[in-house]
């Protein structure tokens, strides 16, 4: 950026480009339990059940998860919501000076942030869709999550599913590394979650709702999800492609590539006021993705209670 610019909102989405890490374009969450596509600005997404002559897939929508009826002949249509980041603000003397760094670290701060929201979208989703029996608690006598715990969710899912992604909280997590200890300490978990063909991904993130933080994933409870099914994974991850970029926020691509998530800048300087006041630049990342669970007998919760 040259000095003595003048101030352009869209050439400084431009400059920021799309907040999408190349390396990793998803969340490790979204690629492990998620079919994952993507759609033009114009496309609608369907999905056909192929499980049951009539059965029941659960979407995000505007304020929450529903439930959709579908079937072979009668195929549901799936709404796009938007997920906006947090506004974040660059200091108008760390523009001017082009202090690539400080750009760099904020487009990572919102992709942080899109990352985060779409892993509470999915484990927002999941929530809904588990099916009763398959909703698990402590054992009489028991103050943690043990492995025969993980034996009754796996249980439950098999006759829809192999290979698992166990989604842990906080707690969860700490309670399956103490397993060597408080229950078992001749048995190497590695060895015994390798024979179970299970995976862990623990989740420790926030999102902001209503100006307060909220956790993604509570500390106590865990998921099962299963991956490996005759319909694949049983959830269902869509980003649209958005268009009218120039519009919007700046040609972000020579090549003409509609990006998956915009930086929007706010279109004059505003002052921040917090410890110290400051003049800045406010900037918000923004998506629009459809998250559904299709396939919920592949679903499994624990509540560490």
């Amino acid at each position: 950026m040259e000095k003595g610019f003048k101030y352009s909102q869209l050439e400084i989405a431009r400059i920021l480009g799309e907040p999408k890490d190349p390396r990793k374009p998803y969340p490790l969450l979204v690629e492990k339990i998620c079919e994952i596509d993507t759609a033009d600005p114009d496309e609608y997404v369907y999905y056909y059940d192929v499980l049951q002559d009539t059965d029941k897939v659960y979407t995000t929508v505007a304020n929450g998860v529903t439930q959709q009826a579908v079937s072979p002949d009668s195929p549901t249509i799936f709404t796009f919501v938007d997920i906006a980041s947090p506004e974040y603000y660059i200091k108008i003397t760390d523009l001017a000076d082009a202090k690539e760094r400080v750009l760099a670290r904020k487009v990572a701060t919102i992709n942080r942030a899109l990352n985060a929201w779409e892993n509470y979208k999915i484990l927002t989703t999941i929530n809904a869709a588990v099916q009763a029996a398959n909703i698990h608690d402590l054992k009489s006598g028991v103050n943690h999550f043990n492995f025969e715990n993980l034996i009754d969710m796996i249980d439950g899912l098999l006759e829809y599913a192999s290979s698992f992604v166990l989604v842990a909280g906080t707690q969860i997590d700490k309670d399956i590394k103490l397993w060597d200890w408080t229950d078992n300490k001749y048995q190497s978990l590695k060895e015994a979650l390798n024979d179970l063909d299970v995976e862990i991904i623990r989740i420790k993130q926030t999102v902001t709702i209503d100006g307060a933080a909220t956790d993604v994933l509570d500390a106590n409870t865990t998921y099962l999800v299963g991956i490996d099914s005759e319909v694949g994974k049983p959830n269902l991850f869509v980003r649209k492609r958005l268009d009218s970029i120039k519009i919007l926020g700046g040609v972000i691509s020579e090549k003409g590539d509609m990006p998956e998530r915009l930086i929007f800048v706010s279109p004059n300087p505003i002052t921040v006021t917090g410890s110290a006041r400051y003049l800045a630049v406010g900037v918000t990342g923004y998506e629009n993705v459809v998250v559904a669970s299709t396939n919920p007998y592949a679903l499994s919760k624990f509540v560490r209670q």
